[in-house]
């Protein structure tokens, strides 16, 4: 449950490297969030959802929004991108949505699996300090097992030296995308970004 005015953005990877099969599923993922998130118990605080996707540019889907039957047919409605990766520009992205909402908890959930095309581990750093500074609380969600360890780690370290206990808490891994929508694990993820909870990894089709 969450306990202050939060705005959550989901950001979908729509990179060729992810595929448009597994875009879809990605899809699915953060519909399901979306109504964890927004039927979530509240008290009197107002939670609004919105959804992004990047490749080498970075769109909004589906403007902030409280109504999770609005959210959710936008969401339906994005068409993969079939582009190359640059998880800076989704970070940007990020910075100016949120840019001026400084009464809301601000948090994201980013998918990547840390491999950006043209982005060195230096810039990626740099980002994250910028969103960081802009009071955002970054989740990331990396899929497979061809990933780029060193960019996941930049990615939930806040811009500062690497805390092993935020980043359990930050950082989300699934072996496939057949697993985001099988099982609880959407259930999960969405507990801990409403809580600020606890990391968690599944394997294959199960939960740990």
């Amino acid at each position: 449950s969450f306990n202050d005015n939060t705005d959550v953005l989901i950001m979908m990877d729509s990179s060729a490297s992810v595929g448009s099969k597994n875009f879809e599923m990605t899809k699915e993922f953060a519909q399901m969030l979306a109504k964890r998130f927004l039927s979530a118990e509240r008290g009197n605080f107002q939670v609004r959802v919105g959804v992004g996707q990047y490749s080498n540019n970075a769109n909004l889907e589906a403007e902030f929004s409280s109504n999770a039957t609005q959210v959710v047919s936008q969401i339906t409605e994005a068409k993969f991108q079939n582009a190359g990766t640059q998880v800076t520009n989704a970070l940007n992205f990020a910075i100016e949505r949120f840019r001026g909402g400084r009464t809301r908890r601000k948090k994201v959930l980013v998918f990547s699996d840390g491999r950006s095309q043209g982005v060195n581990n230096i810039q990626i750093e740099k980002t994250m300090e910028q969103v960081s500074n802009a009071g955002i609380e970054l989740y990331v969600l990396a899929v497979g097992n061809q990933v780029n360890e060193a960019h996941l780690r930049t990615l939930v370290s806040r811009g500062r030296l690497y805390d092993n206990a935020y980043a359990y808490r930050h950082l989300f891994k699934a072996s496939d995308y057949r697993s985001l929508v099988t099982g609880v694990f959407y259930q999960t993820v969405s507990r801990k970004i409403s809580l600020g909870g606890r990391g968690f990894e599944i394997k294959g089709r199960g939960a740990v």
